[in-house]
């Protein structure tokens, strides 16, 4: 209704640039957007009655045998134009070609579509070829067709229809296969694969079975760099470079509508001659994009987590709440490598995409680190962030 609603008013506003061009181009603007959401809307909706047709071809076909059969006309409703129609035709061209059991042959034939002159005592006709048998059969252009398919789409109040035709091309032609089939346009098509047509309702139990049986199980891999604060003053020898991390852990979804999402994780980082170190993260996220998760759109979480990391080599020495004396320079010269166990609390937004691929950006607290003196704060909230974090993820 709301798309048909915006159709009609793409209408009148057409007329009324007609009859006065005052529209600002913003206007003619939104008027062109609407116009081709309602036109999107519709060919969804022309695919779906065809996908009914063929289908139902294919169960019950029109015919006892393969019939060679000429696509005649397809009509679509006003404002739609070639565009649609060309959509329509390569769609029913390929349901065609690849369902079998329809015993229609689609074929080709110049004359039936061509312009024809026939004269004779009584006058000249100019016609179509399909709408002049009599022609047809004196060019011997009926050798193989006998048939015509005819598809016209019309919109009745919110509903589109589709009335289907074949004729036998004979002088009166003579209707041998007539159907009308209608849907409305304020419900969504069905979108179904050519090859592997379906009816409506088998079709939509799949949409339900992919919707209740996907797993709530799944492996995230992430990848990320966190970065920390610096204090002022600080001897920057011992400030902590950015860390990269590999991290691999497995993610429920607390519903079925994966608005709660729980994970956990171990992660590594590693660089030369600078650190080792290790990690166990687990985390919450909530939905704040809607109340499920989209298939077709990113999906937006906010979460919480905890991590506890374990790090050792020089970059340790980054962590420590005094700068280190002159005994832990000789033993680190020694091979004593320096090491630094604390832990952290994130809080941060992760954008999903199919919940497949995801980017996340957060902030982290260091509780056992306000003191630290080579670290510092991103943000001072009562609760000091001394970490920002950034990362991709995958999920398998």
């Amino acid at each position: 209704m709301k798309n048909l609603a915006l159709f009609l008013v793409c209408l009148v506003a057409a007329a009324a640039r007609a009859a006065d061009s005052t529209l600002t181009d913003a206007q003619l603007q939104q008027l062109e957007e609407a116009r081709g959401q309602v036109a999107d809307q519709v060919q969804f909706q022309a695919y779906h009655l065809l996908d009914d047709l063929v289908f139902e071809w294919s169960e019950h076909p029109p015919f006892d045998a393969e019939t060679p059969l000429v696509m005649a006309d397809v009509s679509v409703p006003v404002d739609f134009g070639s565009g649609l129609q060309a959509l329509i035709e390569n769609h029913v061209t390929a349901l065609l070609t690849k369902q079998k059991g329809t015993h229609v042959v689609l074929t080709h034939c110049p004359a039936c579509t061509a312009m024809v002159v026939r004269s004779s005592a009584k006058g000249t006709i100019v016609s179509r070829g399909v709408d002049d048998p009599v022609a047809l059969a004196q060019a011997g252009a009926l050798t193989h067709t006998r048939h015509a398919l005819f598809l016209d789409f019309e919109m009745e109040g919110d509903a589109l229809v589709l009335r289907v035709r074949i004729t036998s091309l004979e002088p009166s032609l003579p209707i041998v296969y007539a159907r009308t089939l209608t849907t409305t346009t304020s419900a969504p098509a069905l979108l179904r694969d050519p090859d592997h047509l379906k009816s409506a309702a088998d079709a939509r139990q799949e949409y339900l079975d992919i919707l209740e049986n996907r797993s709530r199980w799944s492996v995230p891999i992430h990848l990320g760099v966190r970065s920390y604060a610096t204090r002022p003053f600080s001897n920057s020898t011992f400030v902590p470079v950015p860390f990269i991390w590999l991290q691999v852990g497995v993610e429920a979804s607390i519903t079925q509508a994966r608005a709660w999402l729980a994970s956990f994780s171990l992660g590594v980082t590693w660089l030369p001659q600078l650190h080792i170190g290790v990690s166990a993260n687990a985390r919450i996220s909530r939905l704040i994009t809607g109340s499920t998760s989209s298939m077709t759109h990113p999906d937006l979480y906010a979460f919480v987590g905890g991590t506890v990391f374990f790090i050792q080599g020089n970059s340790a020495l980054g962590f420590k709440d005094e700068i280190p004396d002159i005994n832990t320079v000789i033993a680190n010269a020694r091979g004593a490598e320096p090491q630094a166990l604390f832990g952290s609390y994130q809080v941060g937004l992760e954008l999903r995409l199919k919940n497949r691929i995801g980017f996340a950006v957060y902030l982290e607290a260091l509780p056992a680190l306000d003191n630290a003196v080579n670290i510092g704060s991103y943000v001072d909230l009562g609760i000091k962030f001394q970490s920002l974090g950034a990362e991709v993820l995958f999920c398998f």
